[in-house]
C-alpha cells in the first residue's frame, strides 16, 4: 500500500497490528506479515546508531521484513538500506554476517542491483572483495561471493572486482567447497567474471585454474550445480581458447558429452550438452580428436535408432569429421558411412541436407563412395531434388552437390541415378532454375549434363532442341571461362551426331567464330580449336565455318598463341586442305598429293573482297570484276562418259583419226585435229549464270579412250599431254607475233565473257591461253589420267606445273621434282632449282 506522504507500506497505519489475527487459510496472510511502515523506518534508522546491540536488533527485524516479498525490499532499497549496510562493515562479526546476508537478499532485485552500481560505492565492493579473498569466518566468505556473484552482472563492476585477483581463492573454493550454496555462487562468479575483457587471456597464467575443476563437478549430486558446470564449460568451449580447447581435450570432453547424450536419464542437460559438442566442433584442439574413442563408437550405433530429435543436431558433428580428408580412411574402417546413412531416414528437409553435405564429404574416399551410393540413397535424393518451397534451400542445392559426387567418383553412379529417373529433373533444372542458383552448384550441373551427354548409353536420349539451345547460348553468352569451356567439350562429345549437326549448322559456326575472336584464354581458344578441328571432317559444317572466316580469324593470332597451341596450325592447314580452291587462293600451291575437287576455280586477277566460294559466286547477280577459270567436272560426275547427241559424230571423227596413227606416232598435228570441237550450243549456255563445261569430260574421254595418255613412261605421258594442252590452247593462228598473240587472247576472253554472260568461264571453253590457263587445264587433265602433278602460281601471273620423277644419280635412284615447260619447248622438263628453270617461272 502507499500512504498519502508517498511512502509504501504492508497496512494502514491506523490499524493496530496487535489486533490483526492470522488466518491461515487466506494465502496472501502467509505472504504477509503486518509491519507500521514507522517502525520499519526506524529501524534502518538505527543502523547508524554506534551501540552494537541496537544495530543488530534492527538488522534482524529488518531482515524478517526484507524475507516477506519484493515490494518490501523495493522499500528497503528506496529507504537508503544500502548504503546502512555497506557502513555496517566494521562492526562486529553477527553484525557483519547479517548485514551481508541481507545486502545479498537486497541484490536480488534488480533496483538493488542498480543502486549499488555507482561509483561511490567502488571501495566497499572492493572491501567485500577483499573479505571474500582473505576473511576466516566461512559464512562472511559465503555471502560475500553472493555478493560478488550478483553485482558482477555490471561489466563496469566486473572489471573493478576483477583486478582484486579473485581467480586463485576462486578455484580453490570451486575445488573444495563443501556448501553447496558456496559452490554454487563460487561458480557464478566465476561464469560472470570471465566476461571481463581481460579474464580469458589472464586465465592461462593462473596456477590453480584446471578445466577438470569445473569438469570434475558435472556429475554432481545437486542438479543445480551439475546444469551450472555445464553451463560454465559452455560458456568457455564457446570462446575457444587455444589452451581452453587443449584442456578441454586432455580430460577428454567430447567423450564425456557422448556419454550424457547417451544417457536418457540426463535429458536435461541434453540441450547444453549439444552446445558444447558444436563448440568443440568449431575448435581445432577438439574438433576430432575423439574418432577413435570407444564413445564415439557407441554413439555412432547410438544414432542408428535414437530419436529423431537429436539428428539434426549431430548432423553437424558428421559434417565436420568427415570433411577432414586425413580422417575418411578411418572412418571407412570403423563403417561411420553407415551411421551418416541412417540419418535419411528421417524425412526432414533440415536433416537431409547436413546428411547429404557428410555424405559429399566422405564420397571423396573411392571405396566408400561405392559402399554408401545404394538405390535407396540414389531414390533418396532423387526425391529430394523434386522438393518444392523449401526456404532453406529453395533450389536443392546441397543434394544437387551430393549427386554430383556420387555420379563424379562412382563408376556405376550416373546409370544408377538415371534407373531412379533423375533425367526429367535435371533437364527441367538446368533449363529453367541453373541460372539461380550459386557459381559452384552452376557449374556442377552442367557437368552432370557433360557426363550425360558423353556417355555412349545416354547421348541419344538426352538429345533434344532446347537442351542443345542452352548450351550453345551459354558458350555465346557467358563470361566464365569454365562455363564455356564445358560447353565447349559438350559439343565435341556429340558432333558425330545428325541431329546435333543439322541444329549446329543454323547458326552455330557463325556463334563459334564470334566467341573466337579476341580471345586471349589460351585453354579455351584450345578448347574450340579442337570442338573446330573435330567438326572439320563433316562436309556441311567444314564449308560453314569457311564461309563464317574461320581462316581469317586464325590468322589473327598472335605468334604467342600459335606457339602454345600447336592444333591452331592443324586446325588451319585443314581448313585449307579441305577446300581447294580457298587453299590455291591462300598459298597459290596446290601439291602433287592435291587432287581437283568437282568443281575449282582460280581466279586470275587482284580480288579485294573476302575469298568468294562458289556458292556466292553462284548466287551473285553481278559478274565479279576479274576473270575467274572453273574447271567443272560436275557434267561428267552426273552422267559418266556418256556424251551428248551433238557430239557424238565429232568423237566418231576423232576416234577415225587417231585410229590411222599408231600411238608412238602420234603428233600435235593428229592431237589438233583430235582437239577441234564443235562451238557450244546456245543451250549449253546459262547466261548471267555459271555455264556447264561441256567440253572438259570430252577432252577426258578422249585421253582414257587411247592407252598412249595411260600406259608407258610417265615422261613420255606428261610430254604428250604438255603437247595436248598446247594443242588446245595455242589458238586457230600459230604464225602470229607474241603482242598479237595477247591481243587475240583478249578478245577471245572478253568474247567468251560476253557470250557466257558471266566473268566465270569454264577451262573448257578456251582456245587460247599463256602460263594461267595452260598450267590449270594441264593440272585438271593430268588428275584424270593419273599424272600426278602440282599447281603453283609465281609472280607476274606466271602459273606452272611441277611432276615427281624417279630419276637416276650417281648410281642411285632418288625423286626429283621437276617444272613442265607448256610455252616454249612443250613438254620439256626443267628440274627444279636449275637456272632454266628458274628462268621459266621467273624466280631470278
Amino acid at each position: 500500500m502507499e500512504s498519502k506522504d508517498g511512502k509504501s507500506t504492508s497496512v494502514d497505519e491506523k490499524q493496530k497490528p496487535d489486533t490483526t489475527k492470522l488466518d491461515k487459510s487466506k494465502l496472501s496472510d502467509l505472504k504477509e506479515k503486518s509491519y507500521v511502515t514507522r517502525q520499519v523506518e526506524t529501524s534502518v534508522t538505527l543502523l547508524d546508531s554506534p551501540e552494537n546491540d541496537i544495530v543488530l536488533e534492527a538488522l534482524l527485524f529488518i531482515s524478517k521484513y526484507a524475507d516477506i516479498n519484493n515490494n518490501n525490499l523495493i522499500y528497503l532499497i528506496k529507504s537508503g538500506i544500502v548504503s546502512k549496510l555497506l557502513n555496517s562493515f566494521t562492526k562486529n562479526i553477527c553484525i557483519l554476517r547479517i548485514s551481508l546476508r541481507l545486502l545479498s537478499v537486497v541484490l536480488s532485485t534488480d533496483d538493488g542491483l542498480y543502486e549499488i552500481d555507482q561509483d561511490k560505492y567502488d571501495d566497499k565492493i572492493l572491501e567485500i572483495s577483499n573479505m571474500y579473498i582473505g576473511h576466516k569466518d566461512g559464512f562472511v566468505k559465503e555471502y560475500c561471493v553472493e555478493i560478488l556473484a550478483k553485482v558482477a552482472s555490471s561489466c563496469r563492476v566486473t572489471t573493478i572486482i576483477f583486478n582484486t585477483d579473485l581467480f586463485n581463492p576462486m578455484f580453490d573454493n570451486i575445488k573444495s567447497a563443501k556448501n553447496v550454496n558456496s559452490l554454487y555462487h563460487n561458480m557464478l562468479l566465476f561464469y560472470k567474471l570471465i566476461d571481463a575483457p581481460a579474464a580469458l587471456s589472464a586465465l592461462a597464467e593462473y596456477s590453480k585454474f584446471d578445466t577438470n575443476i569445473i569438469i570434475a563437478h558435472m556429475n554432481h549430486k545437486e542438479k543445480k550445480v551439475g546444469n551450472f558446470a555445464l553451463e560454465t564449460i559452455e560458456k568457455l568451449t564457446k570462446y575457444g581458447l587455444p589452451f581452453l580447447q587443449e584442456s578441454f581435450k586432455k580430460f577428454g570432453i567430447m567423450e564425456k558429452m557422448f556419454k550424457i547424450l547417451m544417457d536418457e536419464q540426463k535429458e536435461y542437460q541434453h540441450s547444453t550438452v549439444i552446445n558444447i559438442i558444436h563448440n568443440c566442433l568449431n575448435s581445432e584442439e577438439t574438433s576430432t580428436y575423439f574418432v577413435e574413442s570407444i564413445e564415439f563408437l557407441e554413439l555412432c550405433q547410438w544414432v542408428k535408432n535414437c530419436h529423431p530429435r537429436y539428428l539434426l543436431p549431430l548432423s553437424e558433428l558428421f559434417i565436420k569429421i568427415t570433411n577432414t580428408p586425413d580422417l575418411q580412411q578411418m572412418l571407412f574402417d570403423l563403417s561411420v558411412e553407415e551411421s551418416i546413412l541412417y540419418f535419411f531416414r528421417l524425412k526432414h528437409k533440415d536433416v537431409i541436407n547436413q546428411t547429404c553435405r557428410a555424405v559429399s564429404n566422405m564420397t571423396a574416399h573411392k571405396y566408400c563412395c561405392e559402399h554408401m551410393l545404394t538405390p535407396v540413397v540414389a531414390e533418396t535424393l532423387v526425391e529430394v531434388l523434386e522438393r518444392q518451397n523449401d526456404e532453406e534451400d529453395p533450389y536443392n542445392q546441397i543434394a544437387w552437390k551430393t549427386v554430383f559426387h556420387f555420379i563424379r567418383r562412382s563408376v556405376n553412379g550416373l546409370t544408377l541415378f538415371m534407373e531412379k529417373k533423375i533425367k526429367p529433373v535435371l533437364l527441367d533444372f538446368f533449363l529453367n532454375k541453373a541460372h539461380l542458383v550459386t557459381e559452384e552448384t552452376y557449374l556442377m550441373i552442367i557437368e552432370i549434363i557433360f557426363r550425360c551427354l558423353v556417355h555412349p548409353q545416354y547421348q541419344e536420349e538426352f538429345i533434344h532442341k532446347e537442351l542443345l539451345q542452352e548450351v550453345l547460348k551459354l558458350f555465346k553468352e557467358s563470361e566464365n571461362t569454365v562455363v564455356t569451356t564445358f560447353c565447349c567439350e559438350i559439343m565435341t562429345s556429340i558432333n558425330h551426331l545428325n541431329a546435333f549437326r543439322t541444329f549446329f549448322l543454323q547458326n552455330g559456326p557463325l556463334i563459334i567464330i564470334n566467341k573466337l575472336k579476341n580471345l586471349k584464354d589460351v585453354n579455351l581458344i584450345t578448347e574450340i580449336l579442337y570442338f573446330i578441328f573435330s567438326c572439320l571432317i563433316y562436309e556441311d559444317i567444314a564449308m560453314a565455318f569457311l564461309h563464317q572466316g574461320l581462316l581469317q580469324v586464325l590468322k589473327t593470332f598472335d605468334e604467342y598463341i600459335s606457339y602454345n597451341i600447336p592444333i591452331l596450325k592443324k586446325v588451319n592447314n585443314l581448313a585449307i586442305n579441305y577446300y581447294l580452291p580457298l587453299k590455291f587462293y591462300k598459298t597459290g600451291k596446290l601439291e602433287i598429293t592435291d587432287k581437283l575437287p568437282n568443281k575449282f576455280y582460280v581466279i586470275n586477277g587482284i580480288w579485294c573482297d573476302t575469298f568468294p566460294f562458289i556458292e556466292i559466286l553462284e548466287m551473285m547477280k553481278v559478274t565479279p570484276y576479274p576473270t575467274i577459270y572453273l574447271v567443272d567436272y560436275s557434267y561428267e560426275v552426273r552422267k559418266g562418259v556418256t556424251l551428248e547427241a551433238e557430239s557424238q559424230e565429232t568423237l566418231k571423227s576423232t576416234t577415225s583419226l587417231l585410229s590411222k596413227s599408231t600411238d608412238s606416232n602420234l603428233n600435235s598435228t593428229t592431237l589438233s585435229r583430235i582437239s577441234l570441237t564443235q562451238s557450244p550450243s546456245v543451250f549449253d549456255i546459262k547466261y548471267g549464270k555459271i555455264s556447264t563445261d561441256i567440253f572438259l569430260p570430252r577432252y577426258i574421254y578422249h585421253l582414257k579412250k587411247y592407252d598412249v595418255f595411260l600406259q608407258g613412261p610417265m615422261e613420255d605421258r606428261i610430254r604428250l599431254l604438255a603437247e595436248y594442252v598446247d594443242t588446245l590452247l595455242c589458238g586457230p593462228k600459230d604464225d602470229l607475233s607474241l603482242p598479237q598473240k595477247i591481243h587475240e587472247y583478249q578478245l577471245h576472253i572478253q568474247c567468251l565473257k560476253e557470250k557466257l554472260g558471266n566473268n566465270i568461264i569454264p577451262i573448257g571453253f578456251l582456245r587460247m591461253g599463256f602460263h594461267c590457263e595452260r598450267a590449270l587445264l594441264f593440272k585438271a587433265l593430268a588428275d584424270k589420267i593419273c599424272i600426278p602433278c602440282s599447281l603453283v602460281k609465281g609472280s607476274l601471273k606466271i602459273y606452272w606445273n611441277e611432276v615427281a620423277l624417279f630419276k637416276e644419280v650417281d648410281g642411285e635412284e632418288r625423286l626429283q621434282i621437276y617444272v613442265i615447260d607448256l610455252m616454249y619447248e612443250i613438254g620439256n622438263l626443267m628440274l627444279v632449282g636449275t637456272k632454266q628453270a628458274n628462268k621459266y617461272c621467273n624466280l631470278n
